[in-house]
């Protein structure tokens, strides 16, 4: 099983983009934004960019989604789905996504400034 000690990872193949794993429990959401580091969204206070790539991932054919106690860490940041996911993000698991985010929107999440 894949314990809790995520952070982001830079995207395969476009250093501009970001992985970066979310988990969703019921009404919440957990996005780890840096090593050690999550925040807790719900559905009104999520940020706009995440609302819309879940809706898109959630709306996209899934292959089999992998219950939570086998997923591993590499395969949380594969996306083993469409490659029109690759920039937008993909289930990885019964409750986690890896989202692909800017590197700007990631640090806004942090706290930082963007620039």
């Amino acid at each position: 099983m894949l314990n809790e000690n995520l952070s982001p990872v830079v995207h395969a193949w476009n250093w501009d983009l970001v992985r970066v794993p979310v988990r969703r429990i019921e009404d919440h959401y957990i996005v780890y934004v840096a090593d050690g580091y999550h925040r807790r969204y719900d559905e009104d206070t999520l940020p706009d960019e995440l609302k819309t790539k879940m809706a898109m991932i959630l709306a996209s054919p899934h292959s089999k989604v992998l219950p939570d106690r086998k997923l591993q860490k590499i395969t949380l940041y594969t996306n083993n789905e469409s490659e029109e996911l690759d920039e937008i993000g993909w289930q990885a698991s019964e409750t986690f996504f890896c989202m692909v985010l800017t590197r700007s929107t990631l640090a806004l999440m942090r706290g930082e400034s963007d620039g």
